[in-house]
Formats: structure tokens, C-alpha cells, sequence
């Protein structure tokens, strides 16, 4: 539990997202920079994030699932008890949804006599911008509304800290350290993990949440061919470099090639320092929180996107110059009959993110490449193994970047300027 002075006003902090550890990750970043500053968080979470919370020393109490009215006693009491200053709704759009799950809608939230706000990971309502999940228009997105909420956290990455916000937007930096991931025990990490030859590391991660699409059997047959040609690239890959797998294993289930580490999930500490032996880093999310991570830290990564559309037998890309479908990828693309655009594998988001992506400065510094493209994935990858003009563009890229989070408003600020006080 937190010692932090009795004094201090709360902020409760609402995690509804129990399958996803993105928008807790978030919550929690920002709740350990609020030390010293006159407020205090207090977690309403999850029973999955249980340990978590827990892990990292701060204050919770966990709802009950499929118990609305336990759950809405639940928010009396904090309002009793700790009348918080804040509300804020880690993932407003879950929030929305949870109905089903925990009992609560926005109504609820009534009961707070103070603001209530959301962090706003995408901007959303940005012009333009349509939700596109599996490949479709969501339905769901016109029922998604951040009216009645009366300001926004704004985390960048992946929001775009140049954009100008209005005052009820507070645009901040993500991450409390942007240094250099630390090398000093990069040796030993490497002799840990058996990585005796003198070769790149390249580190690949994935997210248990990303698995949950089993309702949808065309999206399966997607994810199936993704990880084929997931394993196309690592096999070519392992040519250069030794590979570390952390989260699900989701590739070589018949045979684990030399080289490939699957190390499956791993707790935050172990994470960190692995990722001291770490060259290069592979994600297939763009909006990942641990790429967001690296990325600052200075370990050059890349994120895996489709831009290949496959419907009623056509092929399509969302490319001026489309590229030519190596034989590999041919054998994977004939065997699927629905593929869809994705830059937030499996979900999609390919439309949603673009304008977020296009003019802001994050995109020069993590390097994007095409899954069903294997041939430009691998002359974007392999030279970014050692040093070189293309680590010397991300290594350019990521200061830009970092001096215009700097000028930023820092957690103490963005409190004091929610509250007026």
C-alpha cells in the first residue's frame, strides 16, 4: 500500500480492460509520477490486474465480476471515503462496453462530484478518422462518445506532441525516463541466455490480448497467414541475427529453428533487463506500449503493418506503388480468402491511425514494413542490425522526437491545470 501523506487529494484512476495491459501500463506510469505532487492514486481495476497493482505498490480495490450492484456501492464508497479531486477512465472506449462485464455505464459515474476525464491514447474524433476493426467500419463507433467528460490525458507517444490541443486537452510525455536502455549487464543477460555467438539480437514481442479474435473465423484464417509469413521473415532473418520471443509463442510450433528463443511471457523486471541484449525490436502493433518503450530507449525497432486487401478473390494494396508478392507469400495469400489492412495486428486500425500517423515526428523514428512483403521487410530490417546510415536516421529521428517531448508539460503540471489549482 502506498505511504504517501494523508493529505494528499486522489485521483481514481478506472481500468476496465481486463484482457489488455496497454491502458493499465499507461494508468500506472502516470500514477507513479504523481509523487510529490500533492495527489495520490487510487486504482479501481480488474481482478486480472490484481497482482500487478499489487507488484507496483499502489493503492486498489478490484471490482467483481457480473456484480453491477456491488460494483456501483463500490463507487459510493470511494466517493465516501476519498472524494477524489480526479476521475479518470483509463480506457473511456472499454468503459463504455463494460456493461456486460462489471454492471457499471456512464451514469454511474455520477456520483463523483468532481471531474471526470479520460486518457486519450489516439485523439480521438480527429477529422476524417474512421474506426476500421477486422477490416470493416466498426458499428460500435458511433456509440463512442467523450461527451460528458471534461478533460483529456493525452500520452506521446503515440499522439502527435506538436499537434495544437485545446484547454481541455493535456498532451504529455508517456514515459517518465527516455534514456538510453542501459547496457551494463549486457554480457551477462546474453551468457543467460545461452547467446554464446558474436551476432545481432533481435528481439520479437507479442501480447496475449491479441489472441482473443476466436469468434471471428475469417479473422483466425488472417492470423494464421500473418504468423506464416511472420515465420517466413524470422527463418530468413535467423541467417543474421539470433531472435528472442516474448509474450504467446506464436510461430515454430513443430520445430524450433537454431537461433529462435521463445521465452514466453515475462514480469516487468525480467523484461527490462532482458532487454539489455537486445539490436533490433519487432512488434506488430504500432500503438504497443513496450515499442513505444524501446523506441525511446534508443533500441531500433520496427513495426510489422499489412497494407494488403483480399476480398472475393482480388487482391488490392493501400499502396501508390505496390510491391510484387514474393513465391513464399504468393503460397500464403492463395490459401486465405479475407485479408484486411492492419497496423494494430489482429484488430486493424490501418484507417484509424493514419492521419495520428501521418506529420507526426514518431513515425520517422520506428520503421514500418510490410509483413506480406518479405523481401522489403528484410532490406529494412537487416541493415538497422548493426551500425549504420539507417540506425543513424532512427538515432536522428528519436532526438527530434525527444525534444519536442520535452517541452511538454510534465504529470505535476497537467494535475495542477485539470484541478485549477
Amino acid at each position: 500500500m502506498s505511504t504517501r501523506a494523508t493529505t494528499d487529494r486522489t485521483v481514481l484512476f478506472i481500468v476496465t480492460s481486463f484482457w489488455a495491459y496497454g491502458e493499465l501500463a499507461i494508468a500506472t506510469e502516470f500514477a507513479r509520477r504523481m509523487d510529490g505532487t500533492g495527489f495520490k492514486p487510487l486504482f479501481l481495476i480488474p481482478p486480472t490486474h490484481r497482482r500487478l497493482i499489487a507488484e507496483a505498490g499502489l493503492e486498489h480495490q478490484v471490482m467483481v465480476p457480473g456484480a453491477g450492484k456491488i460494483n456501483r456501492i463500490q463507487l459510493a464508497d470511494i466517493q465516501h471515503v476519498h472524494r477524489p479531486a480526479l476521475v479518470v477512465l483509463a480506457d473511456f472506449m472499454n468503459f463504455d462496453f463494460c456493461d456486460r462485464h462489471y454492471g457499471l455505464s456512464r451514469s454511474d459515474l455520477q456520483v463523483f462530484e468532481c471531474p471526470i476525464g479520460t486518457f486519450d491514447d489516439f485523439s480521438w474524433g480527429r477529422e476524417g478518422a474512421w474506426l476500421d476493426t477486422y477490416g470493416f467500419k466498426a458499428k460500435y463507433e458511433g456509440d463512442i462518445t467523450l461527451d460528458g467528460l471534461s478533460f483529456r490525458l493525452r500520452p506521446c507517444p503515440l499522439n502527435n506532441p506538436l499537434d495544437e490541443v485545446d484547454p481541455d486537452v493535456h498532451p504529455y510525455p508517456l514515459l517518465a525516463d527516455m534514456a538510453d536502455v542501459p547496457t551494463t549487464e549486457r554480457a551477462a543477460v546474453r551468457r543467460d541466455l545461452g547467446l554464446h555467438r558474436d551476432r545481432p539480437v533481435v528481439l520479437v514481442t507479442g501480447a496475449t490480448w491479441q489472441r482473443m479474435h476466436a469468434a471471428y473465423p475469417r479473422v483466425t484464417a488472417f492470423v494464421e497467414a500473418s504468423h506464416r509469413m511472420l515465420e517466413e521473415l524470422l527463418l530468413r532473418l535467423l541467417d543474421h541475427a539470433d531472435v528472442l520471443a516474448v509474450g504467446p509463442q506464436l510461430v515454430f510450433h513443430d520445430r524450433v529453428p537454431d537461433g529462435f528463443h521463445p521465452l514466453g511471457p515475462l514480469p516487468p523486471e525480467r523484461f527490462r533487463r532482458l532487454i539489455q541484449a537486445v539490436d533490433l525490436h519487432i512488434s506488430n502493433n504500432i500503438v504497443s506500449v513496450s515499442l513505444h518503450r524501446l523506441a525511446l530507449g534508443g533500441i531500433p525497432s520496427v513495426a510489422l503493418m499489412n497494407s494488403l486487401h483480399k476480398r472475393s478473390g482480388k487482391l488490392r494494396w493501400e499502396l501508390p506503388d505496390p510491391p510484387v508478392l514474393s513465391e513464399s507469400a504468393q503460397r500464403v495469400v492463395e490459401r486465405v480468402d479475407y485479408l484486411y489492412p492492419c497496423r494494430m495486428f489482429p484488430v486493424g486500425w490501418f484507417q484509424f491511425l493514419r492521419s495520428l500517423l501521418d506529420g507526426n515526428p514518431f513515425s520517422d523514428m520506428v520503421a514500418q514494413a510490410e509483413m506480406f512483403d518479405e523481401e522489403a521487410a528484410l532490406a529494412t530490417i537487416v541493415p538497422m542490425l548493426t551500425d549504420g546510415p539507417q540506425r543513424d536516421r532512427l538515432a536522428e529521428a528519436r532526438e527530434t522526437y525527444l525534444t519536442a517531448l520535452r517541452k511538454l508539460p510534465e504529470v505535476d503540471t497537467v494535475l495542477r491545470r485539470v484541478t485549477g489549482s
